[in-house]
């Protein structure tokens, strides 16, 4: 047992072997702050401790995956890895957000709904709007020579897209933005206030559309049915809380880490900007180096996996970012290789959770720096202000300031 894992070591359960103890802290973690960058810090938590199954006291006490190959199964075994409580630390009464918080065989009755609204077809017939949408965007900003990016584009573009699709008001986006945040803070009191803001916000929109439909996604909700009932209204208020933090945090995170990295190597700038038919195959790379969301499952009953000794109700933090990150499953990880023959990532997760909105988040992605790259000059980042993270069980970067021009 290594020092830090013998100074935890009180607060382990006897179960716990200490080859198995590391000091992981999923919201402040030491990791993070050494390396200066939350994907660093997910790789040198690899190299510390190795890619396997491991337990950390932080947050409640949980697992943590961070393994490739272990992960992928992890996702694909709902009857050992439940899907029914997913919040670190517990919460008593946790939302329930379908189909998020449903094993199947009930998440895949719950799950067809979006998977009609979600289609690769309906999400490749928004691309015009989006492409409108991101060079007026980007067009605001080009002769300033500087802009927050995280505020002017990658804040606004997907957010406001995804909010139309809601038809939610615009002009509450900031507020909206907090109450995502608050929801995936490791405060307990904060994260259910900001649940209870967000259904009393949904309340109101679906009872207007339940009197005047639109075409809007929460509409078309209102129009399915479920095993030939219509859906209820705690089922439509579910299906909304789980939309509006998807929709309004995780395609946003990405977009900034992509233009994190992008301002660190003005010569992938150059490349992709004289041949923008690489811009697909980047893109792959960045869901795949900068994932966004960490899962939560919950152990069904006792069982060992992979060696590991993990008992009912321990809760089990899936690592997608860091599986990404192996190097067992990825030659030299840390490194966007546009030629790598191995693109099969879990940045989108696996198994029957995969990401519904995994097609809208490509057209975006994809839209968005074929439009960038057609505009602007290759930025970097402003040396006189930081780039702010935020750590959780989605990673995000809150404020990346960039510079362009002489």
């Amino acid at each position: 047992m290594n020092v830090a894992a013998a100074a935890l070591r009180p607060d382990i359960p006897a179960h716990v072997p200490a080859d198995r103890v590391v000091d992981y802290d999923l919201y402040n973690g030491q990791i993070y702050a050494k390396s200066g960058d939350l994907h660093e810090g997910l790789h040198l938590l690899g190299q510390k401790y190795g890619q396997g199954v491991f337990w950390t006291p932080h947050s409640g006490g949980h697992w943590l995956i961070n393994d490739y190959e272990m992960l992928f199964e992890a996702a694909r075994r709902p009857e050992l890895f439940s899907s029914t409580e997913m919040t670190l630390p517990p919460v008593p009464e946790e939302p329930r957000l379908i189909p998020l918080f449903l094993d199947p065989p009930e998440h895949g009755t719950f799950r067809a709904p979006l998977m009609k609204l979600f289609t690769p077809g309906r999400m490749r017939a928004l691309g015009g709007s989006i492409r409108e949408f991101a060079a007026e965007l980007i067009e605001e900003v080009a002769d300033e020579g500087q802009c927050d990016f995280v505020e002017a584009i990658s804040e606004m573009m997907p957010v406001v897209i995804f909010m139309r699709m809601m038809g939610m008001p615009l002009d509450r986006r900031h507020e909206f933005r907090r109450w995502t945040f608050d929801m995936l803070s490791n405060d307990n009191d904060r994260r259910m206030t900001a649940y209870g803001k967000v259904a009393g916000m949904m309340d109101e929109l679906i009872r207007q559309r339940r009197e005047q439909p639109k075409d809007d996604v929460i509409s078309q909700l209102l129009s399915f049915e479920i095993q030939g009932r219509p859906i209820t209204y705690d089922e439509i208020q579910a299906y909304c809380l789980l939309l509006f933090i998807a929709g309004l945090d995780t395609v946003a995170n990405s977009v900034s880490f992509s233009m994190n990295y992008m301002a660190k190597n003005p010569e992938l700038q150059d490349r992709l900007r004289a041949n923008p038919e690489l811009i697909p195959e980047a893109v792959e790379e960045f869901f795949r180096i900068f994932g966004v969301p960490m899962p939560v499952r919950t152990a069904t009953h006792d069982f060992t996996f992979h060696g590991a000794p993990i008992r009912k109700g321990e809760r089990v933090l899936l690592m997608v970012p860091a599986a990404n990150l192996d190097p067992k499953a990825f030659d030299d990880p840390f490194t966007l290789d546009i030629d790598r023959a191995n693109k099969t990532h879990i940045g989108f997760h696996s198994g029957p959770h995969r990401c519904i909105g995994s097609h809208l988040a490509r057209v975006e992605m994809e839209t968005f720096w074929e439009e960038w790259l057609k505009r602007m000059p290759n930025v970097r980042h402003d040396p006189d202000r930081p780039v702010i993270t935020r750590a959780g069980l989605t990673l995000a970067i809150q404020e990346l300031p960039l510079v362009w021009g002489d």
